[in-house]
Parts: structure tokens; sequence; C-alpha cells
């Protein structure tokens, strides 16, 4: 890798537990938010009447990652997968998955095509799920979009 190398936007992949061979369109949503109090107007004064004014953390947000992959013929892990993650809508209950989660990684990659930069998601699970619109004479691929949650983002390189 070049010192100081920009990492280009369009080469980069995204994956699942399990789910390592997909084809990926397009991912967009990675981000987290902390949530402080204290830090927009004072809460006290202090000794001489001064105002305390103090960011503190109070919890976090994840966005969700809405991932386009593109449809392959007979690859119908996706559907499954989101599917098995979600009770019956009438019958409810419990869940064909029993809540399990996986872990997704996104990888950018430098111009000599090694790893430069890693985001690991943990607790990673699909929240909905979504087809491409399908019309005549249209000329682009079919796509599936999963937007996911997940518990937390790190990222490792």
């Amino acid at each position: 890798m070049a010192k100081d190398e920009f990492l280009a936007s369009s080469k980069y992949y995204f994956s699942l537990t399990g789910l390592e061979d997909l084809v990926v369109k397009k991912v967009s949503g990675i981000g987290s938010t902390l949530q402080t109090a204290g830090d927009s107007k004072s809460y006290g004064v202090s000794k001489s009447g001064k105002s305390v004014i103090q960011a503190t953390v109070t919890g976090a947000t994840n966005s969700k990652v809405t991932v386009e992959f593109v449809c392959t013929v007979g690859d119908d892990r996706l559907l499954k997968w989101y599917s098995d993650s979600h009770s019956e809508p009438f019958a409810g209950g419990g869940t064909k998955t029993k809540g399990e989660r996986k872990t997704g990684t996104i990888t950018l990659y430098n111009q000599g095509g090694e790893a430069a930069a890693t985001w690991e998601m943990t607790g990673v699970m699909p929240a909905s799920y979504k087809s491409v619109k399908l019309e005549a004479g249209s000329e682009g691929l079919a796509t599936e979009t999963i937007e996911f949650v997940y518990q937390t983002l790190h990222r490792k390189t």
C-alpha cells in the first residue's frame, strides 16, 4: 500500500457470516451517533455564579445499513434468512433462527487489491427486505435490498 493512499469507494465488499459469496451492488447508511446531555445549556452554577456546562454521553444509536445485492439464479438465501428471522405475521410465535444474529464486515480495498480499511458489525439482523421493480423493457439488473440493524460497529483497520 502506498503511503497516504486515498481509498476509492468503488473497491469494497460486504460480507455476512455464512453469506460470504454474494454479489454486492451498493452499501449505505454506515453510522453511529452518541446522545449527549448537558451540552446545549447550563445545567447549574458554581461558586461566583459561573455557569456549568459539560457534555456527557448518555447513550448511542446505530443507523441502519442498507445493502443492495444483485440477484443470481437459484440463490434465495437472503429472502430465506429474512423470513426465518421474523415471526409469522398472523400466527406469531418464535422464529426459525431462534434470534441468531450474524457478524457483518465491510472492507475497502486499496489500488493493489489489499484490504485497507475494515468495519465489523456484530449482532446483525435483517430488518426489511425489498426486491427490484419489475418492468418490461427495463435494462437494469434484478436486485434485492436489505436493511440491516446491528448491535455494535467498530473500525478494525
